[in-house]
């Protein structure tokens, strides 16, 4: 075993949240070490998938919308930054039946936030998204400066721009402990002792197992998601198809999709990619495999076949992911109550990648200067209290 090597920070997890971390760290001139049990971009843990939805009119929690605020101009200064192209506005479909709470959510924080957001007739909805079939009863939305960002380009931009800065980032290190005694944090791996001032925990599914004491009820489930040959292609391009998310009164949760995207690292193929949006099957993340629960797969196939059915001429791609669920569905972003030098984000229960430049500054602000100017205060785990 080496003798121990010391930075400023650890970041534990160079992920959809880690990585920006890092960054945020770096450029403020902290000695950082980023800690990545797989490689920096990786299909085990929860950014996997190629596209992640990015919205407004946040229906899970009004709150949001302030931060969603400064998460966006921070999407442009991204792409101003890096002169690539990163945010895909496609605008979004909101689709379910009259007064469903995912609809109303929706329409609640557009009127609190003055969030643009059209309410749609069927023959306006015929007219302008003619992929969709149309049910009696039904309410359908559309919010235009909506659309998708790309998880994994994300990732690999952040941990360059944190490297170029001067953050260690090493892959394949799984910790194996970690402890803090008075003003030193150590942390083991199998080859290596790192020693720090402080610590942040950016592990998603697997930060269950590294803070085992502090959230007993953090669950990690297993999500499918499907890729879908499209019977008519151009119909379904980022020019002529909206990013989706769609409720029906035959099942809980929801369906979302997007135009055709690349299946994943290894499929190099364009399909509509679907999802349900659903807590699903609880499972050990450190056990993750390729399983898939045919149940949900066969859930998304008869959505498309009913809802999309131009979208749906044969399914060739169907992979699994981890969601990291909190007991309320969301997320948990403070510094530790007992260990001063600790900083967390986690539970993000599936809707958080949209947010991930903003945690990044967030974390950087409570690790420093132990608060942050964003309005977090009710991401605390105190609320569990």
């Amino acid at each position: 075993m080496k003798s121990a090597q010391k930075y400023d920070v650890i970041v534990v997890g160079v992920g959809s949240m880690g990585a920006p971390t890092c960054y945020n760290l770096a450029k403020r001139g902290v000695n950082v070490l980023g800690l990545e049990q797989f490689n920096i971009v990786h299909e085990k843990g929860s950014h996997a998938g190629q596209t992640r939805i990015l919205r407004k009119a946040y229906f899970e929690h009004a709150d949001y919308v302030p931060l969603l605020d400064s998460t966006y101009k921070l999407w442009a200064e991204l792409e101003h930054k890096t002169g690539q192209k990163l945010f895909h506005r496609t605008g979004l479909f909101y689709a379910g039946p009259k007064h469903h709470e995912l609809l109303e959510g929706v329409k609640l924080s557009a009127k609190k936030y003055n969030i643009a957001l059209k309410t749609l007739n069927e023959k306006e909805c015929s007219e302008q998204f003619r992929t969709f079939n149309f049910k009696e009863n039904y309410e359908y939305l559309f919010e235009p400066n909506a659309g998708y960002v790309e998880p994994e380009k994300v990732i690999s931009i952040y941990a360059e721009m944190a490297k170029n800065k001067g953050a260690t980032l090493l892959e394949n290190q799984l910790v194996e402990s970690w402890n803090a005694t008075n003003n030193l944090i150590t942390v083991k791996t199998k080859h290596d002792i790192f020693t720090a001032r402080k610590i942040i925990f950016t592990s998603g599914g697997f930060t269950q197992k590294l803070l085992p004491n502090q959230f007993h009820k953090l669950i990690s489930r297993r999500q499918i998601t499907c890729w879908f040959e499209p019977k008519k292609p151009s119909l379904f391009t980022n020019k002529n198809f909206p990013c989706f998310i769609y409720t029906t009164s035959k099942v809980p949760g929801s369906f979302y999709g997007f135009p055709l995207v690349l299946a994943g690292q290894d499929i190099v193929k364009m399909g509509v990619k679907v999802g349900y949006h659903y807590p699903g099957e609880i499972i050990d993340p450190y056990a993750l495999n390729n399983f898939i629960n045919e149940k949900d797969a066969k859930l998304i196939k008869e959505f498309m076949q009913e809802f999309i059915p131009d979208g749906f001429k044969s399914s060739f791609a169907t992979k699994s992911c981890i969601y990291s669920y909190s007991e309320d569905g969301h997320f948990i972003i403070e510094n530790h109550n007992t260990h001063k030098n600790l900083s967390l984000a986690c539970g993000f229960s599936g809707h958080g990648f949209k947010f991930a430049p903003l945690i990044g500054e967030i974390l950087a602000d409570l690790c420093l200067n132990g608060k942050t100017k964003h309005a977090i205060g009710f991401l605390s785990s105190d609320r569990f209290k």
